[in-house]
């Protein structure tokens, strides 16, 4: 399983991307927040597209891939 450190200007949160079986869609989940956020994508990669239009609006300074160590 993939997941990515989403470093935003005032936190940092730890998230993964999960299909959702009843639509086969597409959901981060915030692992950091527990909870699943609200928007869905067709596909994984236009959801980290979607992460990409945060970093140019500034909601993101970067994002990258994490390894979750249990």
């Amino acid at each position: 399983m993939l997941y990515y450190k989403i470093v935003r200007p005032h936190d940092e949160v730890i998230v993964s991307i999960f299909r959702n079986k009843n639509d086969n869609t597409y959901s981060f989940i915030n692992l950091t927040k527990g909870h699943i956020c609200p928007r869905h994508f067709l596909t994984i990669n236009e959801a980290l597209m979607d992460l990409e239009k945060y970093i140019k609006e500034g909601k993101i300074i970067k994002y990258y891939p994490y390894e979750v160590k249990i």
